[in-house]
């Protein structure tokens, strides 16, 4: 959009200095200092400043050059500069500077001979081309920087809910945690049976406390009805434009307003005409600048523009000149109507804009017809593009702040899934194990009391396992979660049969088969009456299969109950909901022969 524009106000000063009757060495010596603007726009070259201050003294120069050959006559304009103030300094420098090649555009065409009302129509439309190009140029630049960025909100709103969730976790559980590790140290100093039997009995106490927090936390994680934290993004935040567009067009509008105004003033000598003019221009321009771009703006538009020109203007002449403005109208209606409709409605328009060319006489040169023509396409191109990269700088606004919920969101649930399936099943193995201590003092107290240590240890974990859990997802390996999940079901008196692969398994399936492996183990301990339990693991043919299989699922027993309710949100089914999650659905689970229940997980290498 920036470089057709460009292209097309080249275009029109070309013609422009043709009609001035210039021989082409003089036109092309007049459109030399094009090169180097064009050189400075190109931002993504990005050069320093040598070569910045190089391009600019080359600017100026070329742009002198003419003068000293041919004088003032010709269509001088010094759009350039004022592009290259705007465009290269920004801010207010360039403001300034833009403002400072305006007036002194002014001041120099009443210096060389213009007339006052010249002089001015000379400073609008530098200002116009000026306006255009900084504008389209400046809207680009956000557009590419907003594509380029477009997951910084979502990482810097990442970063704020993990630290969030972190904070939130370290008070409602990290408490009962520290409790945790605290009992389990000091059951290893317990002196007799009944002391360290109490010991036991307050630490699975904390343990399940811990886990009802943990299990309420992970099911408030995931309610679909979750308020929205602090840190997110509202979501019904609306889409606005931004504002150098509306400035753009209000700055573009208003020149072209004004050059309409002077051309009056300058052809007809009839100022009382401005009187009737300033009302329709005035309730344009806000019709255009204030209203929502919509098909009743663009309605409104039209019938303050169109028929004022025609059939109007052939009542008072001089109202065909808001034909100067249609392109404001033809911009919006490109963007708001099918394409088909909207090429119909301009090509009626251009008739009675083509009619401006033979009435009244003397008919203008060709050069004159084609540079009007021009001006009139560039302006309906730049209100057009104006209008759809201010769309596209706002979809994009948008696309970065749903980027930004659903890192949230996932988040979010990430953290409730590693709850349940691996803070949670940790808390369970923790009190199962404290639980067959207790048992075990009384029938085994040395064995027992070995047993202290891997409960110490156990506790430990969960706490780093809490720890670890709002940095980002856990890292956890297959090797380990085989050997504890041996140890755990052999705990609570379950034989268990292992078969694993020989090769290490991907890295990319590793951590999550271990997840879904320790999650289905704490299943058969909590869920079933099951007296041994197969863990068995393939490999082959870019697919990992588990396959954990327990015979405590009788008809009547807490493992049918348990196991094939459907998985749901919350606390009752979050675990089948986890290893579903993570397995991306190729999970099944249910009662087999022989009052067996199974749980067969498959993953594809190489995601």
């Amino acid at each position: 959009m920036l470089w057709a524009a460009l292209g097309l106000i080249m275009v029109i000063r070309l013609l422009s200095a043709w009609q001035e009757g210039l021989a082409w060495p003089a036109i092309l010596l007049a459109t030399a200092c094009y090169l180097p603007m064009v050189g400075l726009l190109q931002e993504w070259r990005r050069p320093g400043l040598a070569v910045r201050s190089l391009l600019l003294t080359v600017l100026a120069a070329l742009y002198a050059l003419p003068f000293a050959l041919v004088g003032v006559r010709w269509d001088w304009l010094p759009w350039p500069l004022g592009v290259v103030a705007l465009c290269v300094f920004r801010g207010r420098p360039g403001w300034a500077l833009f403002g400072l090649v305006l007036v002194v555009t002014d001041l120099a065409g009443l210096r060389l001979g213009d007339g006052a009302v010249d002089a001015c129509e000379r400073t609008a439309k530098t200002a116009i081309d000026g306006i255009i190009v900084f504008s389209l140029y400046a809207l680009a630049a956000m557009v590419a920087q907003l594509h380029a960025t477009r997951g910084e909100l979502a990482r810097e709103l990442l970063a704020r809910e993990r630290r969030r969730l972190d904070g939130e976790l370290r008070a409602l559980v990290g408490r009962r945690l520290r409790l945790l590790a605290r009992q389990a140290a000091r059951t290893l100093e317990a002196g007799a049976e009944d002391e360290a039997d109490g010991r036991l009995e307050a630490m699975v106490g904390t343990a399940r406390g811990a886990l009802a927090d943990v299990r309420r936390m992970a099911g408030a994680y995931r309610a679909p009805a979750l308020p929205r934290p602090a840190t997110a993004v509202p979501p019904d935040a609306p889409i606005v434009s931004p504002k150098e567009a509306k400035w753009a067009l209000a700055g573009v509008y208003l020149c072209d307003a004004l050059v309409t105004v002077f051309s009056d003033l300058a052809q007809f000598h009839r100022p009382w005409t401005v009187l009737v003019m300033a009302p329709i221009m005035c309730a344009a321009g806000a019709v255009l600048l204030l209203m929502r771009i919509s098909r009743r703006q663009t309605a409104l538009l039209g019938l303050l523009l169109v028929p004022t020109a025609f059939p109007l203007g052939d009542l008072l002449w001089e109202l065909n000149l808001f034909t100067l403005l249609w392109p404001f109208f033809l911009g919006p209606l490109f963007t708001q109507y099918r394409r088909r409709d909207a090429w119909i409605v301009a090509g009626v328009l251009a008739v009675p804009y083509a009619s401006l060319f033979v009435y009244p006489p003397p008919i203008p040169n060709p050069a004159g017809i084609a540079a009007s023509v021009m001006s009139m396409v560039v302006l309906t191109w730049v209100s057009y593009s104006l209008i759809r990269l201010s769309q596209l700088v706002g979809l994009l606004r948008e696309a970065r702040r749903d980027l930004a919920r659903e890192a949230v969101i996932r988040e979010r649930t990430r953290v409730a899934r590693d709850l349940h399936d691996l803070v949670s099943s940790s808390l369970s193995a923790l009190a199962l194990r404290g639980e067959a201590c207790r048992k075990l003092l009384t029938s085994d107290p040395v064995l027992a009391r070995a047993r202290f240590v891997e409960l110490s240890g156990l506790a430990e974990r969960v706490q780093a396992e809490l720890v670890a859990l709002a940095t980002g997802p856990a890292v956890l390996r297959t090797d380990d979660e085989v050997a504890a999940a041996r140890s755990v079901l052999e705990s609570v008196g379950v034989h268990v049969e292992v078969s694993v692969p020989v090769t290490p398994l991907p890295p990319e399936v590793d951590a999550t088969l271990a997840a879904v492996l320790r999650e289905a183990v704490t299943n058969v301990v909590r869920h079933s009456r099951a007296v041994t339990c197969t863990i068995a693991i393939t490999s082959g043919a870019g697919l990992v299969c588990l396959r954990v299989v327990n015979d405590g699922a009788g008809p009547s027993g807490p493992g049918s109950a348990g196991l094939t309710r459907p998985a749901e949100p919350g606390p009752s089914g979050a675990g089948l909901l986890g290893m579903a999650e993570r397995t991306v659905g190729r999970l099944s689970a249910g009662p087999v022969a022989q009052g067996r229940f199974e749980v067969v997980a498959e993953f594809v290498a190489g995601t």
